[in-house]
């Protein structure tokens, strides 16, 4: 709660670093070389940026993967340019063409399994022999008769007996990775078996690391660009209104006023601290011992402060020194002020955060209220984050021995990718030691242009949770078990702030009008279907008159709860 001596923090334990989203997306570092480049990019390498809030998943452990996958795929892609740097210079015209050859090969035969188990994939292997084998015999007879003459066709055709190694050498550079990504998914990384890694080879990054761990649990989002609920996930529907604090007396415009009480035009006093602290009570018995309907035991309650990342200079709670990372924890007392008196960029919102599925999907309710004296200031935002890609659950399908057709599976996709991945060696190896040698100056450069610009923007402009989110759902349960979380929520703050209003002597006959719109007009928009009301927009879309519709993921049919 805000009140003195007591500490504004969540009601529940912070999420473990061994949930089902941690762990899915560990895999996603070693599996997607975009997805571990970015997140590193994004909070790890600009350690000026704040730390976007991780919900339901553990973002050292993340970074850490991240880490060990770029250090993987830097030994790769070493290997590959000795090996395929060899082949070019021997033969640059014969590697090029058998790596397109292996390319066709495998496109052409399919290496998925079938009926016929792995025989579609050794047929694309020996596809792809048979193709570089030609490639050798007509290039060779080619450099046969050139012998003699000197020039550009000569050079291009080179020795391609003397590349032949070269090549297979770079293949089997590609094979051996995708080996050591499978044995480590398996071995480190499947359910049952996963383990936060450990911080004692974190390097250089140590620091930061560090800095993450203790920013990551703090109580303030410094957030970049418009959107402040950056880390949890897309928005969707909310409401806000402005309730006049009228008093429930003869004298009041509005029904139902019992007899003696308090003229209309004099307002009742309203503390915005005492109902924080009124719809928090009532959310934290919904999560403790509320009935088995709507009860929510993972709830996360927590108090926290949003301010933007552009408006920091002048605010030395937030940034006492300019050319570091901002504060994002709070104490007791500086949130207390926030959220009495919400004025410029600082505004405290009440969080109401329900992970299901393992930490898979998260419902994010944020309550801020704010007055004048005469009017209550009401709003509720809300959020949802989808689950991670579905290639990222591929993890789960690997089995501890491996079938010859997935064996097969694994040198047909060597072979797919081997052109592709050599091509991409030398750049991304460039790009990786221009990064190292331009760190410190990089870093000089930010720190410079942070003293310089009062509007320097410190804030995290995207979640690591965010970066791996898919487009839709898995589960037809998981959309479900997200509207059900919001609208529990939703009217349990919703009946909080009546009871606090009746207990105060509010009118609240306005307010009940409100809260049944609210109710009977909720939004739930994911996978190009939007609900609002009785009309539906979208691919097979059907509105009904029922109460609350929800929408189905990718033009499902709408269902009420």
């Amino acid at each position: 709660m805000l009140r003195e001596g007591v500490r504004p923090r969540r009601t529940a334990a912070p999420p473990e670093a061994g949930s089902e989203a941690t762990r899915y997306l560990c895999a996603a570092a070693h599996t997607d070389e975009a997805f571990a480049e970015r997140a590193l990019a994004e909070v790890l390498e600009d350690d000026l940026r704040a730390v976007a809030p991780s919900v339901g998943f553990d973002l050292s452990s993340v970074l850490r993967h991240c880490l060990q996958a770029r250090g993987r795929r830097v030994r790769r892609d070493g290997w590959l340019l000795l090996a395929g740097g060899a082949a070019v210079l021997l033969s640059p015209l014969w590697t090029l063409l058998a790596g397109a050859a292996m390319v066709l090969g495998t496109r052409l035969a399919p290496f998925r399994p079938t009926r016929h188990g792995a025989l579609a994939p050794v047929l694309a292997l020996v596809s792809v022999a048979l193709i570089a084998l030609m490639l050798l015999v007509q290039l060779q007879g080619v450099t046969g008769a050139e012998e003699e003459r000197t020039g550009l066709p000569g050079w291009l055709v080179g020795r391609p007996v003397l590349a032949l190694p070269f090549v297979v050498a770079a293949y089997l550079v590609v094979v051996v990775h995708l080996l050591g990504t499978r044995r480590l998914l398996v071995t480190r990384l499947r359910r049952g078996r996963f383990r936060p890694p450990s911080p004692d080879r974190d390097g250089r990054y140590a620091a930061r690391l560090a800095a993450i761990d203790e920013a990551q649990r703090g109580n303030v989002t410094v957030y970049g660009g418009y959107v402040p609920f950056v880390g949890h996930g897309t928005p969707v529907a909310g409401w806000s209104f402005a309730l006049p604090i009228v008093p429930a007396g003869p004298g009041s415009v509005l029904p139902g006023a019992p007899a003696g009480a308090a003229p209309a035009d004099e307002p009742v006093p309203v503390a915005v601290l005492d109902l924080i602290d009124h719809v928090r009570s009532r959310l934290a018995a919904v999560g403790r011992d509320g009935p088995d309907a709507d009860r929510l035991p993972d709830l996360l309650l927590e108090d926290r402060i949003f301010v933007g990342g552009r408006m920091l200079t002048d605010d030395a709670r937030l940034l006492p020194d300019r050319e570091r990372t901002p504060r994002q924890h709070w104490t007791d007392e500086e949130v207390r002020q926030v959220a009495a008196r919400p004025r410029g960029a600082a505004r405290h919102y009440l969080c109401a955060l329900v992970p299901s599925w393992g930490g898979e999907v998260v419902a994010g309710t944020f309550l801020h209220f704010s007055t004048d004296g005469r009017v209550l200031y009401l709003e509720c935002a809300r959020t949802l984050l989808e689950p991670p890609r579905w290639e990222h659950h591929d993890v789960d399908r690997l089995t501890e021995w491996l079938p010859a057709s997935q064996f097969a599976q694994l040198l047909a996709a060597g072979a797919e990718g081997l052109l592709r991945t050599a091509l991409g060696a030398p750049l991304r190896l460039t790009g990786d030691a221009v990064r190292v040698l331009r760190h410190h100056r990089r870093r000089a450069r930010a720190r410079r242009l942070a003293r310089e610009d009062l509007g320097y923007d410190y804030g995290a402009r995207a979640g690591v949770r965010e970066l791996a989110a898919g487009s839709g759902y898995h589960n037809y349960f998981q959309v479900l078990d997200a509207a059900k979380h919001l609208k529990v929520v939703e009217r349990h703050v919703l009946a909080a702030i009546v009871d606090f209003l009746d207990e105060r002597g509010v009118d609240t006959a306005e307010f009940r009008s409100r809260q049944t719109m609210i109710l009977n007009q909720g939004v739930i928009q994911t996978g190009g279907l939007s609900v609002v009301g009785n009309q539906a927009v979208g691919t097979g879309a059907r509105a009904e008159q029922r109460a609350e519709p929800v929408s189905a993921p990718r033009g499902g049919r709408p269902r009420s709860e």
